[in-house]
């Protein structure tokens, strides 16, 4: 027995080591960015009229959708309100983290064979799986404890001891629920993309599930981890019983998850990976074909993904006045004034803020080849008659013709939904607009895997500070140069403002100066 500890505590340590970096990365941007979005509420809502003017404008449908019941409308606080409109964004951010938490120490590392050299010493069959959700456990309390300390610290008004405690739990909470779906999962599958993929379509499931049911008001929100979290109703009743529930519930799937692990052989998983075609297509034997091909799920899921969100924003169209109008703290958000039109203005934001979220799976699709390359897949190509060029340029393509895609399905949601107050083809000609911007983030991704592959996540920082910049650019009073920085900040912010067509001539070139040396530079570098 002692023997399995100290395998259990040896195996810990060394998943310490692999996530020294990562892991330490994520608990402070969710931890720090709690604190940063608490510290807003005090100047946004100083007394009890922008509280109760915030929480009507909270409680119309489409709000209600987006973010879950408004409660205790009778003792409304900074603190209460500051849960009310950020703790699904968080609970979102935490499945994040666990999801590839989780699956990068399972079935990445089984994939890859690595579980393989570690299962060949004298280690237990569960010391993997179990270290992995030990390790996953303890990150997730970790966030939880720094978002609470950090809330207590700075108490903002109506924040108290229970409040905070909640608050940060009832986020690990849901956290560890998904570290043990991912578990299961990848017990399920023999591929990490099957794991990946089914973790986010139960992420994305869940958060339907309990939009229709806390706009019908029903239990049927219950059902999903994001609306149970979200019966704590932080810093009013602090109701500890859903954390509870949510915490047997990651226990059962963590011991189901287990259990099936000690069934099933090494490398394989409960479904039997689907057979390929015998012969492949001529397409598919090309290198457009074959980038293709391991880009096609990322891209059609998130393909789902932007029409989905574009129509959730596009319903707020039809509530726009009640919505928004009177409201400073939504029109401060907006950057509107007395002067604008508050709907070219909703429109112009969603526009200059999904267009980051739009460069994600393309500079995903970008850095694809770079994964390849580290799981020792291309030099199975690259020892053939393949040009490298032809090769990294098929992903580049791709990738092109994603953010279009994107883009455009982007667009249309918000049209589709929005009651006849947009018209579809001003919608598409100024997502089009963001395009430039876009292919500036995927450009700089291509300069780094040509010339420095190690450093290419280094690409998400941009994505993040351009993130942070047009959504709290306004409320934090971010300078115009600071916002420069960013090449979405480039972008005329139609149609509030005039469309310009230099900024986007100029962004193009820029993205083309970062893409063709890294491409050209590819060409030459050792693999691997």
């Amino acid at each position: 027995m002692s023997n399995n500890f100290a395998q259990l505590g040896s195996y810990l340590l060394f998943l310490s080591r692999r996530e020294r970096y990562v892991s330490v990365i994520w608990i402070f941007s969710l931890a720090s960015t709690v604190v940063l979005f608490a510290t807003l509420y005090p100047g946004l809502l100083p007394g009890q009229e922008e509280m109760i003017q915030l929480a009507v404008s909270m409680n119309t449908p489409p709000m209600v959708a987006m973010m879950g019941p408004v409660y205790g409308m009778e003792q409304l606080s900074q603190a209460s309100m500051m849960a009310q409109e950020c703790l699904i964004w968080y609970f979102i951010a935490i499945a994040l983290m666990n999801i590839f938490l989780v699956n990068r120490h399972t079935r990445v590392d089984e994939e890859l064979g690595r579980l393989e050299m570690i299962r060949a010493l004298p280690v237990g069959r569960l010391s993997g799986s179990l270290a992995t959700i030990l390790f996953a456990i303890a990150v997730n309390l970790l966030v939880a404890v720094l978002s609470a300390v950090g809330l207590l610290v700075l108490d903002i008004g109506g924040t108290t001891v229970a409040g905070a405690l909640v608050f940060g739990f009832a986020i690990a909470a849901v956290g560890i629920v998904f570290a043990g779906l991912t578990l299961l999962a990848a017990q399920v599958f023999t591929t990490a993309r099957g794991v990946s993929g089914l973790s986010f379509a139960l992420l994305g499931l869940f958060y339907i599930i309990r939009a229709l049911g806390d706009i019908s008001e029903s239990a049927l929100s219950l059902l999903s981890p994001f609306g149970l979290g979200l019966r704590v109703e932080v810093f009013y009743s602090d109701d500890v019983l859903p954390v509870i529930i949510l915490l047997i519930e990651a226990a059962v799937l963590i011991v189901a998850a287990l259990v099936v692990c000690t069934l099933r052989d090494h490398g394989s998983g409960l479904l039997a990976a689907k057979k390929g075609k015998a012969h492949s297509s001529r397409f598919l034997r090309s290198s457009l074909g074959f980038a293709w091909r391991i880009s096609r799920g990322n891209t059609l899921s998130w393909s789902i993904g932007m029409l989905v969100l574009g129509a959730s924003y596009g319903v707020v169209c039809d509530y726009i006045d009640s919505f928004i109008e009177g409201n400073e703290y939504i029109l401060m958000v907006l950057g509107a004034d007395g002067s604008s039109i508050i709907l070219d203005s909703y429109v112009a934001f969603i526009f200059a803020v999904m267009s980051t979220v739009v460069s994600v799976p393309v500079v995903l699709t970008v850095l694809r080849i770079r994964t390849e390359e580290k799981r020792g897949r291309l030099e199975q190509l690259l020892v053939k008659s393949v040009p490298r060029l032809r090769l990294y340029g098929s992903f580049i393509f791709i990738a092109f013709l994603e953010s279009i895609v994107l883009t455009l399905l982007l667009s249309l949601g918000l049209y589709s939904t929005s009651g006849g107050q947009l018209e579809a083809v001003p919608m598409m000609l100024y997502g089009f607009s963001y395009l430039p911007a876009i292919w500036c983030v995927a450009g700089l991704a291509v300069l780094l895997v040509g010339f420095l592959p190690r450093l290419s996540a280094l690409v998400w920082a941009v994505f993040g500070y351009s993130f942070v910049v047009l959504y709290l650019g306004k409320i934090l009073d971010v300078p115009e140069w600071a916002v420069r920085l960013s090449p979405f900040g480039n972008i005329p912010q139609v149609p509030v403002e005039d469309f310009a067509l230099i900024p986007l001539a100029v962004l193009t070139l820029v993205a083309l100066l970062l893409a063709l040396p890294g491409l050209w530079h590819y060409r030459e570098r050792d693999i691997g």
